[in-house]
């Protein structure tokens, strides 16, 4: 997922982390900035394509995509919305962010852990 180029390869690969994800919390935890870096990746592919992948692949990848966007966001929000803080805050990912990240961010409600938890409280083996 961090390197591959072949789309029907990716969004089968986003759709098995979303789905282990939930498994393996904690063990998951020392991947977490793959995890987050994997997003950012393929939310870039989001884009206007430029011709070379045919459309219907597109649409399958910008749906994992926003389905991993949930994921994250649900499991790791603190620690997601400081990746997406950092990581859109950078000129060259800033049309990526209008264009694909942002439309998310505005079907989600405000996650309950970014008033009351940390990002270390989110990663708490007790938690």
């Amino acid at each position: 997922l961090q390197t591959d180029t072949d789309v029907v390869v990716l969004t089968t690969g986003v759709l098995v982390l979303i789905t282990m994800l939930p498994m393996i919390p904690q063990s998951g935890k020392q991947y977490l900035h793959d995890f987050f870096g994997i997003f950012g990746r393929l939310s870039a592919w989001c884009l206007p394509n430029p011709g070379h992948v045919a459309e219907i692949y597109l649409v399958h990848l910008h749906a994992s995509v926003y389905a991993l966007f949930h994921r994250l966001y649900g499991m790791y929000p603190c620690n997601f919305v400081s990746f997406l803080r950092s990581h859109y805050s950078m000129k060259e990912n800033l049309e990526t962010f209008e264009e694909v990240v942002k439309p998310m961010m505005e079907h989600v409600r405000i996650h309950p852990e970014l008033v009351t938890g940390s990002k270390d409280h989110e990663l708490d083996p007790r938690r």
